[in-house]
């Protein structure tokens, strides 16, 4: 604890009230003290009466608390430089608080003239900077984040190992790679270099000491943007992924943005989150909903079924993710009690559940050898029973679906790729 003390002036008050006028009626004073959290609430510790105790007889008290306590005179600067040793472990309470007590009872003022009791600061009259900081054996990193500092360590080397994985099928398969590859490309690299920013983030805190709040280190700042940027591709790919592209076609058609009315921003930043979130899931369904329902007309069942798990996908995100945010939303407050040593758990399921979610989708859509040809034709309609004789993906020139726009042309097959007339002896693909 590095404090730096003195009462204010004349011209730095309101009130005629300073150190100075009242030094001959009151003493004043300040209370430096570090306790265990834990062990005071059990002690039935009072931090209003830090003032007046009288640590000398009190053997237990001081099994779990630290204090200090400085006189503070007028027109004089107190500089105090301590280092407190806890005495358990767990939640640690860091105490400054401001003292005084009355001269002489004679005089009559509503304060104690026996022992020194908190100053209300009502009207203020010292002048503090203090510098506060907690140095864990691991270092200056608060106990409830060094859960989300490993986290983010672990989960770094997780994405990395997936981004090169990406890479190897997207090189080995780079003749049937469409843009959503590179789209789920980019989301990785985000969600890798948020992972390794908040890393980076947490390891120079825990070096330096600076506080994280308030205000916001840069690199605090720094890796909330790029926090937001992942979010938002990752959107923006779940929307075109829903609409079909590289699955049920190689390009988007039907395109709509309608608004009406007057929209005015809502009044809390929390509600605005949760409307463009809401807005967002509505669109990414609706589209899913579109999807399936032209792949479902025109019979094809293999891509129907790559959209159905999409969507049973889609709908655990969204459940699991709220139950999330209303876990989060009792424990913040107070309707769920969670120990602070497990809080962090909550904010890395969040992260965790998105990887997973992530890693079913780059799966689903990876690049694979028949990969272009597999979003260029269309499946012929089968009425026929299934059998593992019959097995595999019937292919033919892609017709036109609902999904494209009125002037838009069927594929044409390359001069060196013709198909057969389709029916029971038509090709097919399998491990596609």
């Amino acid at each position: 604890m590095n404090v730096t003390l003195r009462s204010l002036k004349d011209e730095e008050v309101q009130k005629d009230i300073t150190v100075r006028r009242l030094s001959d009626y009151f003493d004043f004073g300040v209370v430096l003290a570090i306790y265990s959290t834990d062990a005071a609430i059990a002690w039935g510790f009072d931090e209003h009466a830090a003032c007046s105790w009288n640590y000398s007889n009190e053997t237990d008290v001081k099994s779990i608390i630290e204090r200090e306590f400085y006189a503070v005179k007028s027109d004089q600067r107190l500089h105090v430089d301590l280092t407190f040793y806890p005495k358990e472990e767990g939640l640690q309470t860091a105490l400054l608080m401001p003292c005084w007590k009355q001269k002489r009872a004679a005089f009559g003022y509503p304060v104690s003239a026996e022992n020194f009791v908190p100053y209300p600061m009502m009207d203020p009259l010292l002048h503090v900077d203090a510098a506060i900081a907690f140095q864990n054996p691991y270092g200056y990193l608060p106990g409830l984040l060094f859960g989300l500092y490993v986290f983010n360590g672990v989960l770094s080397l997780v994405y990395g190992a997936l981004d090169v994985y990406f890479l190897i099928l997207i090189n080995r398969h780079r003749h049937s790679v469409v843009g959503t590859h590179f789209f789920l490309l980019v989301v990785l690299l985000l969600s890798t270099g948020e992972s390794v920013v908040w890393f980076v983030t947490y390891k120079l805190l825990n070096a330096s000491g600076v506080p994280v709040c308030c205000p916001y280190p840069d690199t605090v700042l720094f890796s909330t943007f790029v926090k937001v940027l992942a979010g938002m591709v990752a959107r923006i790919a779940t929307t075109l992924v829903s609409l079909g592209y590289a699955v049920g076609a190689l390009e988007v058609s039907h395109l709509a943005n309608q608004s009406e009315g007057d929209v005015r921003p809502p009044a809390v930043w929390e509600a605005l989150v949760i409307m463009t979130n809401g807005c967002f899931g509505g669109w990414i369904f609706m589209s899913l909903k579109l999807t399936r329902k032209n792949l479902a007309a025109f019979g094809q069942t293999a891509k129907l079924q790559i959209y159905a798990s999409l969507n049973r996908i889609l709908v655990a995100y969204v459940v699991i993710s709220f139950f999330l945010m209303a876990l989060e939303g009792a424990i913040y407050s107070g309707s769920v009690w969670v120990p602070w040593t497990y809080i962090w758990m909550v904010w890395a399921a969040t992260r965790l559940f998105f990887f997973g979610i992530l890693l079913v989708v780059v799966y689903l859509w990876r690049p694979t050898e028949h990969g272009l040809l597999y979003a260029q034709m269309d499946q012929l309609p089968n009425r026929e029973p299934v059998t593992p004789q019959s097995r595999g993906i019937e292919l033919n020139q892609r017709v036109a679906s609902a999904t494209d726009d009125e002037n838009s042309t069927p594929f044409e097959a390359s001069s060196n790729a013709d198909f057969p007339a389709c029916g029971k002896t038509a090709p097919t693909v399998e491990s596609l």
